[in-house]
């Protein structure tokens, strides 16, 4: 029942404008961004798996319960985007990855979020942070994902950039499943310093 809700929310999209946080393009490269993000609050869940797709629904369904009235406060926090999923390689290649999947808070929640009931919801602090995101179009998966990262990576190899952190690195998602054109789909990966190869 509760994805049922969910689905529901997610086909609001199509007709409502959903709340974003701004960013500053710094820079713009031949195929990617450079931004800036304000320090933000974001409401996040964390599991473990071997691969995103085992647990994207998990994740997205706790997370939804928290905005449809699991905090102490009991309200409904309109959904915003992106869906950002923070992806913790493991240690080796058989074992598993850490993803902890965030919804943006609403600027009017931003000073107080609620709450969560749920031990496994937290609320995250963002300070400012700047990144490197490339953005592509279509129903994204998992591999989608990894191929964008790729090319992502090899664009900032050929432009000389070195202060590219490349683990763990976000994959991010702003559409319902039911926006059939336009979709965006982005890779991120954070900027640590501001210095190219010579």
């Amino acid at each position: 029942m509760r994805s049922f809700f969910a689905l529901l929310l997610l086909v609001a999209f199509v007709s409502a404008a959903v709340e974003t946080p701004t960013y500053e393009v710094i820079q713009t490269g031949e195929d990617y961004e450079v931004r800036r993000y304000d320090p933000k609050k974001w409401v996040a869940t964390s599991l473990d798996a071997f691969g995103f797709e085992e647990i994207r629904g998990d994740l997205f369904n706790t997370l939804f319960s928290y905005i449809d009235g699991g905090n102490e406060e009991g309200i409904v926090i309109p959904m915003t985007a992106p869906v950002t999923t923070l992806v913790l390689p493991g240690e080796g290649p058989n074992c598993k990855q850490t993803f902890t999947c965030a919804f943006y808070i609403p600027d009017d929640l931003q000073a107080n979020p609620p709450i969560p009931t749920n031990p496994a919801v937290f609320i995250e602090e963002r300070p400012e942070f700047e990144l490197y995101s490339r953005q592509f179009s279509g129903y994204a998966y998992e591999a989608d994902y990894i191929s964008e990262g790729y090319a992502l990576y090899q664009s900032l190899e050929r432009d000389n950039v070195t202060d590219a952190q490349y683990a763990p690195w976000y994959i991010v998602g702003y559409n319902s499943p039911f926006d059939f054109v336009d979709r965006r789909n982005e890779v991120w990966f954070s900027r640590v310093t501001a210095t190219k190869k010579n």
